[in-house]
């Protein structure tokens, strides 16, 4: 069993950083995904520009496999969707209204909800983010000054969504948040 999922068909960018953490990421290519071969997780990460095939060709699978995904948070899993890197996007394949606007700017950021998961996945400060996003369902843990959201959570079932608009690796905290001990890996 391994801790976090990453989605990608160009490599592993977390796994050097939850290694240095203490846990580890396999790498789910997009055939794979959904399948048997795709082991259990606890955390499974899109990357952003996961909706632009000049970075990941990653969106098909994504589609094909909304319902898997979903039954994965309703039973405890959890999602960290990061931007699109498309003008603008609406993550149909979530269990949530989402919608994302693409912007690239390197911002202040600031927590709106401490007590929220999402806090735990950067400190407030100045933040490269890809862009913020303009309708969700959820709860806003991070914004802009301008109170455009950056930062969303989402209970679903047992589990959580959280989707970033920051060109951030996630902090410690937010990764033995998820990657917990207590947590069940589970099967997307």
């Amino acid at each position: 069993m391994v801790d976090a999922s990453f989605l990608s068909d160009r490599g592993n960018v977390f796994e050097a950083l939850l290694k240095e953490y203490g846990f580890t990421c396999q790498q789910v290519g997009p055939h794979a995904f959904g399948s048997p071969f795709c082991q259990p997780s606890k955390l499974f990460i899109v990357p952003s520009g996961f909706a632009d095939p000049k970075y990941y060709r990653v969106l098909p699978a994504l589609e094909k496999n909304k319902e898997k995904v979903a039954r994965f948070i309703e039973n405890g899993g959890i999602v960290l969707a990061y931007g699109a890197m498309v003008d603008d996007y609406e993550y149909d394949w979530l269990p949530m209204k989402l919608k994302y606007h693409m912007h690239f700017k390197t911002k202040s950021v600031r927590l709106v909800r401490q007590d929220s998961p999402a806090a735990l996945l950067a400190a407030p400060g100045g933040k490269d983010c890809d862009g913020y996003f303009t309708e969700h369902d959820g709860e806003t843990a991070m914004e802009l000054e301008d109170g455009k959201p950056v930062v969303v959570y989402k209970r679903h079932g047992k589990g959580h969504i959280i989707a970033a608009a920051l060109h951030e690796y996630p902090e410690r905290g937010f990764i033995e948040w998820a990657c917990s001990k207590e947590r069940n890996s589970l099967k997307i």
